[in-house]
């Protein structure tokens, strides 16, 4: 259970570091500004590595709890999505790394688009899971001292 109470607290910080520099990084590759685009890049690096422990967290967290079956199609939405967008900017870091030709650059933006889109659904579907279906629940019997 302390897993699953964890994950909420922590998936913040990942999530704000990509939903940032996807932004900073399609605002900076448009408009040309390449401190804009560092920066954006960077953030998408650090939120990439921030994310696997948390994935990690929020993945030791649902093996305990009891998800009541309304809830368990969207858990499963949000596990797959949590999946989704971490490959996504995997994609998009190794094309930064690898392709320099235009045609990568362009692919590079899409990716970038497409996982700034994921994080964005696997959060709202996060949210939905923490406040309209109350996960993590307090169970009975279970050791907890913060409520």
């Amino acid at each position: 259970m302390f897993f699953a109470e964890l994950h909420p607290l922590l998936v913040h910080f990942p999530v704000g570091l990509l939903v940032s520099g996807a932004l900073f990084e399609l605002y900076g590759g448009l408009r040309g500004d390449e401190v804009v685009k560092t920066a954006g890049a960077f953030n998408v690096r650090l939120g990439f590595w921030c994310a696997w422990p948390v994935l990690a967290v929020g993945l030791l967290g649902v093996m305990h709890l009891e998800v009541p079956a309304r809830a368990k199609p969207i858990l499963g939405y949000h596990i797959l999505g949590a999946f989704l967008s971490v490959g996504l900017f995997l994609a998009v870091m190794l094309l930064g790394r690898f392709g320099k030709r235009p045609a990568m650059k362009v692919l590079r933006g899409l990716f970038l688009a497409t996982g700034l889109a994921s994080v964005l659904v696997t959060g709202y579907m996060g949210g939905e899971l923490v406040h309209r279906h109350g996960l993590p629940a307090f169970q009975e019997g279970a050791e907890n001292t913060s409520r």
